[in-house]
């Protein structure tokens, strides 16, 4: 565990959560913060763990799922640079809900829970950043219920894909290159599909020349098709349009 300030520093202020805060918080949270290295599969925490820190990711993906005692796992969230986990634990004092895990390597800020409930206390803007990106939250959440409950399994994976791939540019003509680390498996485990479901809509997707698969890799071929395809049973809520939407350039392109 190395601490590195000015690291910490520059990441808090590309964080969507931390980059409005005042200087004082920012100065009090970077001298208590730390940066923490995972391997592949190490996990941050686990479901059920007792927990009292904020993780700020700066590199990599960290990936929150629950597994059942039945082998089913739920695949919450992919969470990349500039998302935050632990937020609930450090405020209602709950057990943690997830297992956070790296994927491939990753590498994230911690700053302790005392350190955030302290600049919280004390500054009210802190306050309000923490409750507006709990609000932000809870309309993805509802977003997400209404998705599985209403959409078909071919729009959740479109949504899925672009919100996977957002803050992305095409590198090769209009090409979008989805995130290699992320499977099908996971992608089925997200969607809550089975995933032969999710290989035949894939397939489907590919015949019509939005998707063309490469080794371990999905690329974009036809966003504006994909987000066609995301539409067809509803078109899509403000939530979904934010959600897909790339950051501010100051912000890190996948923030929250």
């Amino acid at each position: 565990m190395i601490d590195l300030s000015a690291q910490v520093r520059a990441a808090l202020e590309r964080t969507r959560l931390t980059s409005n805060w005042p200087e004082e918080a920012i100065a009090e949270v970077c001298a208590q913060s730390e940066i923490r290295f995972y391997k592949d599969g190490e996990r941050a925490c686990s479901s059920g763990d007792s927990v009292d820190a904020v993780w700020v990711i700066t590199d990599g993906c960290f990936l929150l799922s629950k597994t059942w005692h039945n082998g089913r796992r739920f695949l919450y969230s992919f969470s990349r640079p500039g998302q935050t986990s632990g937020i609930l634990p450090v405020f209602d004092g709950m057990p943690a809900p997830f297992d956070v895990s790296a994927r491939d390597h990753a590498t994230a800020i911690v700053i302790p829970g005392a350190a955030v409930r302290s600049v919280a206390a004390r500054h009210p803007q802190v306050g309000l950043e923490v409750i507006a990106l709990l609000c932000r939250r809870t309309r993805a959440d509802l977003e997400t219920i209404e998705l599985h409950a209403m959409n078909s399994v071919r729009c959740r994976i479109a949504k899925m894909i672009l919100w996977i791939a957002r803050g992305q540019s095409a590198i090769e003509s209009d090409e979008i290159v989805v995130d290699s680390k992320i499977s099908q498996e996971d992608l089925a485990d997200t969607v809550c599909a089975a995933r032969q479901s999710v290989n035949r809509e894939l397939r489907r997707l590919m015949q019509e020349g939005i998707l063309k698969q490469r080794y371990r890799t999905l690329v974009i071929l036809d966003r504006e098709a994909l987000i066609r395809v995301a539409a067809e049973d509803e078109a899509l809520s403000p939530v979904a349009q934010s959600r897909l939407a790339p950051a501010p350039p100051h912000f890190y392109p996948t923030t929250e």
